[in-house]
């Protein structure tokens, strides 16, 4: 099987300017060739035994292969939530004008 082309990771912020913030950082930085802030979600989930119901800003970053382990460390880093939700998947398929985009800005 070869190496995807492309990591889709997506996340949550609790509110859109953090998000924001977050994105246009890891954006700038050459972590992530592209981050699109979301629509506003309802979360609900179990947290240290009780049910949460929390409105958060979903996140999604496309990352290239090599700049995926400095890009979850800074997520992390950056990231206002103990245990943030970041889940990732490679891509299934990319165009390949896309794709040529992508690795040009990030020489």
């Amino acid at each position: 099987m070869s190496a995807p082309d492309l990591i889709i990771l997506t996340t949550t912020f609790p509110d859109r300017a953090t998000a924001e913030r977050v994105t246009g950082l890891l954006v700038d930085a050459g972590l992530v060739i592209c981050g699109q802030v979301g629509a506003d979600v309802l979360s609900i989930y179990l947290w240290e035994g009780r049910l949460c119901r929390t409105d958060e800003v979903g996140v999604v970053l496309k990352v290239l292969p090599d700049r995926l382990d400095l890009c979850l460390g800074e997520l992390k880093l950056q990231h206002p939530y103990e245990i943030p939700q970041i889940i990732g998947w490679p891509s299934g398929v990319v165009s390949r004008e896309y794709l040529v985009w992508a690795q040009g800005t990030n020489p």
